[in-house]
């Protein structure tokens, strides 16, 4: 796997290296930050999004299904559990540019096989160092 580069940039914004890819994740103003790019629970939800995306956009492809100008939106809820908080619960609403029909269970289990919400589906484990 790719190495993913985290460097701080003042506030509470960091720039985000991978690859030859770069961006940058911030808070938003209200939570402290500056506003300079996404929240880190939006990334999160980001990158759900878009990994579902390319998975449904890849069966499509092999199904010879059109799904050119795809569509995904999600929404998330957070809760705080004790001192903690956490996303509680994500909704993703697809669109595809025509309707599908008895194509649509299986288009939702090609997204449903994302690494991502594979993860989330489990808890990885996480281990930080200093």
């Amino acid at each position: 796997m790719d190495l993913v580069n985290i460097k701080h940039e003042g506030g509470l914004c960091f720039s985000v290296n991978v690859r030859d890819h770069r961006f940058l994740v911030d808070m938003a103003k209200d939570e402290g930050g500056s506003d300079k790019g996404v929240s880190p629970a939006e990334l999160l939800v980001a990158a759900l999004g878009s990994c579902v995306g390319a998975h449904i956009a890849r069966y499509c492809q092999t199904a010879n299904i059109p799904h050119k100008g795809m569509e995904l939106n999600l929404t998330f809820q957070a809760v705080k559990e004790g001192n903690r908080l956490r996303i509680s619960s994500i909704v993703g609403d697809i669109s595809l540019p025509q309707d599908i029909g008895p194509r649509s269970k299986a288009i939702l289990r090609a997204g449903k096989n994302c690494i991502i919400r594979n993860t989330l589906a489990q808890g990885p484990e996480i281990d930080l160092e200093l």
